[in-house]
């Protein structure tokens, strides 16, 4: 069965960007489909569910009946996992998911910026907008309405549970995280994999870059993707 590789962007990205440009490279390569797509980040209404549902349309619409591989980075790690998790998605369309690549994931990431905000009182404040400090912007910060990190909630994963069980068995994951993420703390990464679960052995894998940070975009970087997709291509044919 063919293979679709979707690459799912961060909170503010856009493509084509270093990443989905080495991605659609790479799956050339590999006689696989490539698809990536831009989140609206312009909507007043728009949040993770929004996103969500947003990249369901796109696995309904573009990978037809083929075998997945998600490519998620950041906040896009988070939506290709709730795509494993939340109970609307058809089990046909989970079922095709057959590997998910997590790069610099941020997961509840709306609920760790909600809590940075001072004073208190503006966490509930939906007219607030946060002037969240970024070295990737080139303003200087992000504006990041509080209407969006309130209406993200309801998608938020169960971090504190001593086990989240995923959905679908047939699914490999690779969480690839910089040690030096200045924006996602590793071992953050490293408590939250702890977490999961599945039925099959050796499906869940951690790889750290020592010294990479959030983007994970060098040269290096894209070496250690390259090595990931690899595996993530051999465990699905040989599966």
């Amino acid at each position: 069965m063919p293979t679709v590789i979707v690459f799912i962007p961060g909170y503010q990205s856009v493509v084509p960007s270093t990443k989905s440009n080495f991605l659609q490279t790479w799956s050339i390569e590999h006689h696989c489909r490539f698809v990536a797509f831009n989140h609206d980040f312009t909507s007043a209404h728009s949040c993770v569910g929004t996103w969500f549902h947003h990249l369901l349309s796109i696995l309904y619409e573009k990978t037809g009946n083929d075998n997945v591989i998600l490519v998620g980075a950041s906040l896009g790690a988070w939506l290709a996992l709730l795509v494993l998790i939340r109970k609307e998605v058809d089990i046909s369309l989970r079922s095709r998911i057959r590997g998910i690549l997590a790069v610099g994931m941020s997961v509840n990431g709306t609920e760790v910026w909600l809590n940075e905000i001072q004073p208190i009182e503006n966490r509930s404040n939906r007219n607030y907008i946060y002037h969240r400090p970024s070295s990737y912007s080139s303003t200087g910060f992000y504006d990041i309405p509080v209407s969006m990190l309130i209406d993200s909630k309801e998608y938020l994963l169960p971090i504190e549970c001593d086990a989240i069980q995923l959905g679908c068995t047939q699914c490999s994951l690779i969480f690839m995280h910089g040690m030096l993420d200045s924006d996602v703390p590793y071992q953050r990464v490293i408590d939250f994999v702890s977490r999961l679960r599945t039925d099959r052995q050796g499906a869940i894998k951690i790889r750290l870059a020592h010294d990479g940070d959030h983007r994970l975009s060098r040269l290096e970087d894209l070496r250690e993707i390259k090595s990931c997709l690899n595996d993530l291509i051999e465990i699905l044919h040989n599966a």
